[in-house]
C-alpha cells in the first residue's frame, strides 16, 4: 500500500515538471514574429500555486526552484531572481496552506493574489535598483491580472482532471502520516 502511495507522489511530480516543459515549448515556439502588445497569464505559475495549495507534497521546493530557474534561462531574464521570487511564494502558499484547507475558494484565491503580486512588485523593485531594463509596467499587470483571472480555471481542472485535491483530515502525505 505505501508503495502506491509513493508511486503516486512521483507521478504527479512527473506530471508537473511535463505541464512545465510542455508549456515553457510553446511559449517558445515562433508562431508570431511581431512583437506584441498584449501578454498572457503566466500558467507555469498559476499551476504551481495551485497545486501548492492543494497538495504541497506534490511540488517539492528544488522541482519548483529547478523549473523556475530554467524558465529564467530560456526567457532570458536575470537568472535567479524569478526563481527566488517564485519559490519565496510557494513557500509562504505552502506555510498557509493548513490554514486554507478549511476557508472557501475566495479566500484560497485572495492568499494567491496578494503573493502574486507581493512577488510580482519585488521582482520589479529588484529590477529597478539594479536599473536593469525591463518589460513596461502595463505588460507586466496585464500578465498579473490574467494570471489571477485565470487561476480558478487552473484549480479547477487541476481538482477535476488531474485529481490535486485538498489535504482533508485523515489523508496521508509524503510520509505516510496522518494529516
Amino acid at each position: 500500500m505505501a508503495e502506491s502511495f509513493i508511486q503516486r507522489y512521483w507521478l504527479m511530480r512527473a506530471l508537473y515538471l511535463f505541464l512545465c516543459i510542455f508549456l515553457i515549448f510553446m511559449h517558445l515556439l515562433p508562431l508570431d514574429t511581431q512583437p506584441s502588445n498584449w501578454t498572457g497569464p503566466d500558467l507555469i505559475l498559476a499551476i504551481t500555486f495551485a497545486w501548492v495549495l492543494r497538495r504541497p507534497d506534490y511540488v517539492p521546493v528544488l522541482l519548483i526552484a529547478l523549473v523556475a530557474l530554467g524558465m529564467d534561462l530560456l526567457f532570458q531574464r536575470p537568472p535567479g531572481l524569478w526563481a527566488a521570487c517564485v519559490v519565496m511564494g510557494a513557500e509562504t502558499l505552502r506555510n498557509r496552506a493548513p490554514m486554507l484547507r478549511d476557508l472557501s475558494f475566495a479566500a484560497e484565491w485572495a492568499s494567491v493574489a496578494s503573493t502574486m503580486v507581493g512577488i510580482t512588485l519585488a521582482y520589479r523593485l529588484v529590477l529597478a535598483v539594479l536599473m536593469v531594463d525591463q518589460a513596461p509596467l502595463g505588460l507586466s499587470l496585464m500578465q498579473l491580472l490574467f494570471t489571477l483571472a485565470v487561476y480558478p480555471v487552473v484549480a479547477f481542472v487541476s481538482h477535476t482532471l488531474m485529481g490535486v485535491r485538498k489535504l482533508t483530515p485523515g489523508d496521508l502525505d509524503a510520509m505516510s502520516k496522518r494529516t
